[in-house]
């Protein structure tokens, strides 16, 4: 393996709107003492020696700077930050603006994303395949849920005859609507990338989340094929109801 870090890309410039929250949306409790960014350090700390940060942030996002450089701090991982490229938008924009910081490896994760269970490996298991010789793979959970398929990332993938083989995306949509929703099965937590491919995999990811007219060169190729980390429920924490799901399981699961 390079002695170079691989990188994680934190996108944290959204004005998280549909909150309406005094804080941004990466600080919002979810625990006691606990933020939803520490779920997302949680999956980084067993391989901070890996791994460096990079958090791409937007004016505004002060609270956020001083949290993450005491965190980060705790944890020994490098940390910087970049701001997003206003003519870049989405997630997907401040990803494609972090190039220059990329990894060997490069691993997306959004901090409004919260798992429900511990999943100490995927982060590992997810660079692994790159570093595999994998131009990128997806972090992704099995969903049934049409109304949730229907407004997150959603991929189909396959069934592997092999049971150690890893499952595969065989289609890919951003918030397909609910007449689409029901042909995929799953919906995706975060991505990874190799630098030499970072280019076409993100232009087409960019592309389907923003639902511009694809090329027909790029169609969703640099998508498919790709193999998947299996990881457990999550919960995306940019809507209340969501949050207050979150909260109730939460509180059952600790009753």
């Amino acid at each position: 393996m390079s002695a170079e870090r691989d990188t994680v890309v934190l996108p944290l410039a959204g004005a998280g709107s549909r909150l309406g929250l005094p804080t941004p949306k990466e600080l919002l409790p979810i625990g006691t003492g606990r933020v939803a960014l520490d779920a997302t350090l949680d999956l980084l700390a067993p391989h901070t020696a890996r791994l460096r940060l990079l958090a791409v942030i937007a004016d505004g996002r002060e609270a956020t700077v001083r949290y993450l450089k005491r965190r980060c701090a705790e944890l020994g991982l490098p940390l910087a930050f970049a701001f997003q490229d206003p003519g870049l938008p989405e997630s997907t924009g401040a990803v494609l603006g972090a190039q220059p910081w990329f990894g060997p490896a490069t691993l997306v994760l959004l901090a409004d994303q919260v798992l429900h269970a511990p999943e100490p490996r995927a982060v590992g298991d997810i660079l692994d395949l790159i570093h595999d010789g994998h131009p990128a793979a997806f972090l992704a959970a099995r969903e049934t849920s049409v109304e949730r398929l229907a407004t997150d990332g959603a991929l189909l993938l396959n069934d592997p005859h092999d049971a150690h083989d890893r499952p595969r995306v065989v289609d890919f949509a951003d918030k397909p609507g609910l007449e689409e929703a029901s042909r995929f099965n799953a919906v995706w937590f975060g991505y990874a990338v190799a630098r030499s491919a970072a280019r076409p995999f993100l232009r087409a990811l960019h592309r389907a989340t923003l639902r511009l007219p694809t090329p027909p060169a790029d169609e969703a190729e640099p998508l498919l094929g790709l193999p998947v980390v299996e990881v457990g429920a999550f919960s995306d924490l940019g809507t209340w109801p969501a949050v207050t799901t979150y909260w109730t399981y939460r509180k059952d699961s600790q009753s």
